[in-house]
């Protein structure tokens, strides 16, 4: 990752922070999840509409998927949080299958590393849909990739979709648990939080496939 991009993803984590900070001032919040909630629950059905929203478009808005799972944790709880990301999660997915479907195979080639277009094969093959939900689910990783190389195979919309929405559903899962553990104020939780963070990272390396897929997926080897 370059410099520049670095520095756009600093600036996006300082704006939130002192957004959320000029909020809480303006709202009169407590720093503590119930006032939180709260303040979230006046806000009616717009509120999870708009968190979806931000989520299904977050790659135009230059926001991270892993920030915005943790602010849904946050505001929502693990729960509520963990259903509306894995929704704007799937939305944008199909969203960025039907584009890269309709532009074509060669469109995304031209714009893959020649050491990944290999995944292209995979993508297109009998395990396509695991190697799309294991890719999703995965909590660190460009998830954007698999939707995008699942669009240029034979794989049905359908197939597609029940992949990316159990694969959306764990990684929510994990980041929204951890998000709602930070303001718990319990040390024991936010460890445990940790760990299930760490599981989530570790246990599909142990899979040497999963392992080979996710690797190449982040150009290492």
């Amino acid at each position: 990752m370059t410099r520049k991009r670095w520095r756009i993803k600093l600036a996006v984590l300082v704006a939130v922070v002192l957004g959320f900070w000029a909020a809480r001032r303006h709202l009169g919040l407590e720093f503590d999840p119930e006032s939180l909630r709260a303040a979230v629950a006046e806000m009616g059905a717009f509120a999870p509409l708009a968190f979806v929203g931000i989520v299904a478009f977050r790659v135009p808005l230059g926001l991270p998927s892993q920030l915005v799972l943790i602010g849904g944790g946050l505001v929502f709880g693990t729960l509520a949080g963990t259903v509306y990301g894995a929704i704007g999660l799937t939305l944008s997915a199909v969203a960025l299958f039907t584009i890269t479907r309709w532009s074509g195979r060669e469109g995304l080639e031209a714009r893959l590393p020649e050491r990944l277009r290999h995944l292209l094969d995979v993508a297109g093959s009998r395990l396509g849909t695991l190697f799309v939900g294991f890719g999703t689910g995965y909590p660190f990783g460009p998830i954007t990739l698999y939707h995008a190389m699942a669009g240029v195979t034979p794989m049905s919309l359908l197939a597609f979709v029940v992949s990316v929405s159990i694969g959306a559903s764990v990684r929510s899962l994990t980041y929204t648990f951890f998000g709602s553990s930070l303001l718990a104020g319990d040390t024991g939780r936010l460890l445990q939080a940790a760990a299930v963070l760490g599981l989530a990272a570790l246990l599909p390396l142990l899979i040497p496939r999963s392992r080979a897929w996710i690797l190449e997926s982040m150009g290492r080897s």
